[in-house]
């Protein structure tokens, strides 16, 4: 069943996928509606299973960590099997980062991060010795840098796009606190500062300063929001595109990034030459995308494919 949302909603998640952390007086002023408004439009999103967090988006290459994003195609599998696997993942592999099961092309992809080759390998070795019979395609790639946009397929004139970008930073040093701090903050970032300093008994002022100094390195890249795309009618879809030719790509790039359907490009070693992610209504929204990017950019696209992702099993940003 559809939720129907107005105006005002619209805004509000527009505004909240720029950026999460977003105050309630900057909201207000933004809206142009009280605070008591704006609180009262935030808790029915969440009661109606829209917006579903307020992330930080943390870029884990600074700590340190590389990903490796895989794709599973099985055969001979029933259904019972196939969430046995992800049962398997989700207990066994600490590493794996989130796996959702898809629709089209692939049956599940996983995003793990390592901090070293070896360490890939191991996690590799093992699934093959548990699944190897059931595998009848892969494609390993390294996910990395992603160019991730404030999705704005909810507004009709989007006012600007930001863009957070991770994945291909060099790696910094952070003590045990940083640590704390991230894993306590990334997946609420609306929490006070003050909730945060009882959890880690230290004080309010430290919490802040530490923040801001994470934002300042780039650690914490951006910030957005959980957002379950079902209840508002729309999905969400990968466009792999096969070029003819590389040199069109800051065009590109910049049409993808301005485009209200799209909300992150993919720069994989090992994926396909240029990776978009979007958000439709249905599959004919998507064919008129791909179509409209095919006619734009006709002298160096060759082709165009495409598949879903369905259900999230696992989705977190810190590792275990």
């Amino acid at each position: 069943m559809t939720y129907k949302i107005d105006l005002y909603d619209r805004k509000l998640l527009y505004e909240l996928d720029k950026a999460s952390n977003i105050s309630l007086q900057e909201l207000s002023k933004k809206l142009k509606k009280s605070k008591q408004f704006i609180l009262y439009r935030m808790k029915k999103l969440e009661e109606a299973n829209i917006i579903t967090g307020y992330n930080a988006i943390i870029d884990m290459s600074k700590l340190g960590f590389f990903t490796f994003r895989v794709y599973f195609k099985f055969q001979k599998t029933t259904e019972e099997e196939g969430k046995k696997f992800v049962a398997y993942v989700r207990d066994s592999l600490k590493q794996v980062w989130t796996i959702t099961s898809m629709h089209g092309k692939w049956d599940y992809a996983l995003f793990l991060g390592v901090r070293n080759i070896s360490e890939f390998h191991t996690i590799w070795d093992g699934i093959m010795l548990e699944y190897k019979p059931n595998i009848k395609a892969y494609n390993v790639a390294v996910y990395a840098p992603v160019y991730n946009f404030n999705r704005a397929f909810f507004i009709d004139a989007p006012e600007e796009s930001v863009v957070r970008v991770y994945g291909a930073g060099e790696k910094e040093n952070i003590d045990e606190l940083d640590w704390k701090i991230i894993e306590t903050y990334s997946n609420n970032v609306r929490q006070s500062s003050l909730e945060i300093a009882k959890k880690l008994k230290v004080s309010p002022d430290t919490v802040r300063a530490r923040i801001k100094k994470l934002e300042q390195r780039k650690i914490i890249t951006g910030y957005k929001i959980g957002l379950n795309l079902e209840p508002l009618g729309f999905i969400s879809y990968r466009i792999d595109l096969q070029l003819l030719s590389t040199h069109r790509n800051k065009e590109i790039f910049e049409f993808c990034k301005l485009h209200k359907n799209v909300y992150q490009i993919n720069k994989s070693i090992g994926g396909a030459d240029f990776e978009i992610e979007a958000i439709v209504k249905d599959l004919n929204h998507l064919l008129s995308l791909i179509d409209e990017i095919k006619n734009k950019f006709h002298n160096v696209i060759n082709d165009a494919e495409y598949f879903g992702f369905s259900t999230f099993h696992i989705l977190k940003y810190i590792p275990d």
